[in-house]
């Protein structure tokens, strides 16, 4: 047996032989899957609570995208709303000088304006 066993040069070690190494490998193995921890997903109670995901996080985006253009579409209108549309400061005048008594309906021609 002394022939079959050959020496590992100097610098290198040889792969361990024998029971011991077996049950050093297999001690490892053991201790490696031991470490290895995998956590259980969470499911969901009831209908009403629902974890936190992707389409959630989306649902966010897009009520608040909508909410934001619910708002720039008000602006306009809101500004329509404020803005003083008399148009110089004698329309007021010219009205009393039409119609002092406010029964009359003005009517304005139309093709000034398209």
């Amino acid at each position: 047996q002394a022939a079959r066993e050959v020496q590992a040069p100097v610098g290198e070690r040889s792969p361990p032989h024998g029971k011991g190494a077996m049950a050093m490998r297999g001690a490892l193995a053991v201790s490696r899957a031991l470490r290895m921890k995998i956590d259980p997903p969470v499911f969901t109670r009831s209908r009403f609570a629902r974890r936190y995901n992707m389409m959630e996080e989306d649902r966010v985006k897009w009520y608040n995208w909508n909410l934001a253009c619910i708002a720039l579409t008000a602006v306009p209108f809101l500004w329509m709303y404020t803005v003083n549309y008399r148009t110089s400061e004698d329309t007021m005048v010219l009205i009393r000088t039409l119609n002092p008594m406010g029964t009359e309906k003005i009517k304005y021609d139309l093709r000034l304006y398209g």
